[in-house]
């Protein structure tokens, strides 16, 4: 059963989907719930990845640049790490109680964020295939200032052209 908080967020989606008359867009869902950025966002980007409206796709292809497109890097987790075989038993999975991911079942993806299912597959038998997370891209660190150059010839240069290197004066 879907706790408040994901039913609210799925039926959000689900009138998003409705409004951009969509089918067969578990990705976008997926994506957007994984995220946490709104739907037609996702559908841009998912968009822009090669899926076409109205039909499935790939996620393991399209959802890696359309992630990188919203600012987040998708990595597969591997096997080892997580001991869930069904959507039921990924719920209550340790390794995959806190984050943000999209399980890929066969012909579906659905999204499990801190723990919970947000998909209309929740508490269903359907075997992982694949288990990918979502992790912000940390931004890139701001370019340092560059400091303003003198003109030549304007008034500060020749000020400042006046010095010789024999004065030994501390210009700064």
């Amino acid at each position: 059963m879907m706790t408040s908080k994901t039913k609210a967020l799925w039926d959000a989606m689900a009138t998003a989907s409705a409004a951009h008359n969509e089918h067969n867009d578990c990705t976008v869902k997926a994506l957007s719930a994984a995220t946490g950025i709104d739907y037609a966002d996702c559908h841009k980007a998912m968009a822009k990845a090669g899926r076409k409206n109205r039909r499935g796709c790939h996620f393991h292809i399209t959802g890696r640049d359309a992630a990188e497109t919203l600012g987040f890097k998708m990595e597969t987790v591997p096997d080892s790490k997580y001991a869930a075989k069904t959507m039921i038993t990924a719920e209550r999975d340790r390794a995959l109680k806190s984050g943000r991911y999209v399980i890929r079942v066969r012909g579906h993806v659905a999204a499990l964020v801190d723990g919970k299912v947000v998909d209309w597959s929740q508490g269903r038998r359907h075997i992982i295939k694949a288990v990918y997370q979502f992790t912000p891209i940390a931004a890139a660190p701001a370019p340092a200032p560059k400091v303003a150059s003198i003109p030549a010839g304007s008034a500060k240069w020749l000020a400042f052209t006046k010095y010789k290197k024999a004065d030994n004066l501390e210009l700064f």
